[in-house]
């Protein structure tokens, strides 16, 4: 009797449409005819009836439900693997997934270009104060518009520090340097070569908080970085200075954000990503705040990169599926 190969897809929150399934699923198929295919939720759903859905699932896509210990358990022996919808796995919980005997995998270069081009966007956006100006215009003012924007000091010369120097920071770097900017990062997983083949400079992360006219954040979410920007850290930043966020909202004390913007500790903050998306609660109530900039976490999205996430990652399913290793395996370990 042969083996049945189900890859569930779910929780990806409004970025897999009908013609995207087609496309995944047929990628899938021409690697694995015998696979079956099943799109199960948008949006997270109760324990007992994800469980329910997603039995006999051989592989979850999944982006943002949340998964526990007792869906693993529940979902065993099928379950092989979840495979993120995207870069980030922490839906996954990978040390719960190890535990269990599930490997994880993601899809980390899809949209590097489109994240970087935002992160850059939002800077410039910053500096040049075109979240004011819009506001000026709105409410039909036009002759001394340079009021809604001062105090601002010139681009050129400014500090641009980069809270994690992976490949999406490194793209930044590639965009801004043109613009004649001392670029800092802080990084101690990257090698002293590679920062000096960017033209950064590598910091500690006190120098990143201290000297940076703008901070922009590029590192995952893990355990020992939950809330590093606090209450204290933003008291010692630049009072001039922007913070801008398009990697993960958990990396962010909110309400110490909140409370910086409020009153004027920063200048600025620009943000795609919230610990709850849509934002509650204060999160909510920056989104409010005339010195807060905010996307709907969609730095990610071009066309491009949304057909690069659904073929790489039907594709990554497929080796799965056929028992070779996967290309972007997250915890290696649990081949052990």
């Amino acid at each position: 009797m042969s083996v049945k190969k189900k890859v569930v897809m779910t929780g990806t929150l409004g970025t897999v449409l009908p013609e995207g399934l087609k496309l995944y699923e047929s990628v899938l198929k021409s690697e694995v005819p015998d696979a079956e295919v099943e799109f199960l939720f948008d949006g997270p759903v109760p324990e007992d009836e994800f469980i329910a859905r997603a039995k006999g699932a051989t592989i979850m896509v999944n982006q943002f439900h949340k998964m526990t210990d007792s869906i693993y358990k529940a979902l065993l022996p099928e379950l092989k693997a979840f495979v993120a919808s995207g870069i980030g796995t922490n839906a996954a919980d990978v040390p719960v997934a190890t535990a269990n005997g599930i490997m994880v995998c993601n899809v980390p270069d899809y949209c590097q270009d489109e994240v970087a081009s935002h992160a850059a966007a939002l800077i410039l956006a910053c500096q040049r104060g075109l979240p004011a100006l819009y506001r000026w215009i709105g409410d039909g003012k036009w002759g001394g518009g340079f009021n809604a924007m001062k105090p601002k000091k010139r681009f050129a010369g400014s500090t641009l520090g980069l809270y994690g120097f992976g490949r999406i920071p490194r793209d930044v770097t590639r965009m801004l340097s043109g613009f004649s900017l001392n670029i800092i990062a802080h990084d101690p997983y990257v090698p002293e070569e590679v920062f000096k083949q960017a033209g950064v400079t590598p910091v500690s992360f006190d120098q990143l908080i201290e000297e940076s006219d703008y901070i922009s954040l590029h590192a995952p979410l893990t355990e020992t970085n939950q809330e590093i920007f606090n209450a204290d850290v933003f008291k010692r930043m630049k009072p001039s200075a922007t913070f801008v966020n398009t990697a993960r909202g958990g990396l962010v004390d909110a309400q110490a954000l909140y409370d910086a913007l409020k009153n004027n500790e920063i200048c600025m903050a620009a943000l795609d990503v919230f610990t709850v998306e849509p934002p509650v609660g204060i999160e909510l109530e920056i989104t409010k705040l005339p010195n807060a900039l905010v996307t709907p976490h969609v730095a990610y999205y071009s066309e491009d990169a949304l057909t690069d996430l659904l073929v790489k990652g039907a594709q990554e399913a497929a080796r799965i599926l056929k028992g070779e290793m996967p290309k972007n395996l997250v915890n290696p370990e649990v081949l052990k």
